[in-house]
């Protein structure tokens, strides 16, 4: 399912996530039997490191501090993200009032359920940072064009992502307002994902280690 909230092409949570872990690998260098990275991708290859369980408890400690680090570095980031946000916000609540005003005169229904699924890839959407009064015309025609239409908006924190999609016989088509990634998310985000990871691989050597003791 595409990212709905960026455009296609930009770079998405997993493709950060590798990033991350390239770079907690570069902190670490040489400190660990093993890397990061190989022990996500070959957890086996280090079933005979004697006590292995301890080796990663270690390195979960230190992917902690990684982390802090990185939300304290992270301040000026944080900032620009909420400005950019609140930005996505009011752009959102602006073009809502348009998008309802042009469904209503084009006397087709607007709806806004609790959940709306349809095939994403199919849909041609256009994604905006910006308004200006060219869109008028544009959400017009789409309006008409359509069965129906569907606020597809959601709260993320305390701001909002405007989606709309206008529904047709034969294609959907929607407008999407650009929402920035919080870079703080994404870091917790990434330290749940790596920690539940390596207390599974944790449990699974151990659990090996402990039958090949029997």
């Amino acid at each position: 399912m595409p990212n709905g909230t960026a455009p296609p092409g930009t770079m998405t949570v997993a493709d950060q996530l590798d990033i991350i872990i390239d770079d907690i690998d570069n902190t670490i260098s040489g400190k660990y039997p093993f890397t990061l990275r190989d022990l996500l991708e070959n957890p086996d290859d280090y079933s005979d490191i004697p006590e292995v369980g301890k080796e990663i408890d270690k390195l979960k400690k230190d992917i902690e501090s990684y982390f802090e680090n990185k939300k304290a570095e992270a301040a000026e980031q944080l900032n620009k993200y909420k400005e950019d946000a609140l930005k996505a916000t009011r752009l959102a609540d602006k073009l809502e009032m348009v998008v309802k005003e042009k469904a209503n005169s084009q006397k087709k229904p607007y709806v806004t359920p609790l959940f709306f699924v349809r095939k994403e890839d199919e849909d041609e959407v256009l994604f905006v940072d910006n308004y200006d009064a060219s869109f008028d015309q544009l959400i017009d025609e789409l309006a008409k064009r359509s069965m129906f239409v569907v606020n597809a908006s959601m709260p993320i924190e305390s701001y909002k992502v405007g989606r709309w999609v206008f529904v047709g016989e034969n294609k959907n088509r929607a407008i999407y307002v650009f929402f920035p990634l919080n870079p703080v998310g994404l870091f917790d985000v990434a330290k749940d994902q790596i920690t539940l990871a390596l207390d599974g691989i944790k449990l699974d050597l151990e659990s090996g280690a402990a039958e090949e003791e029997k």
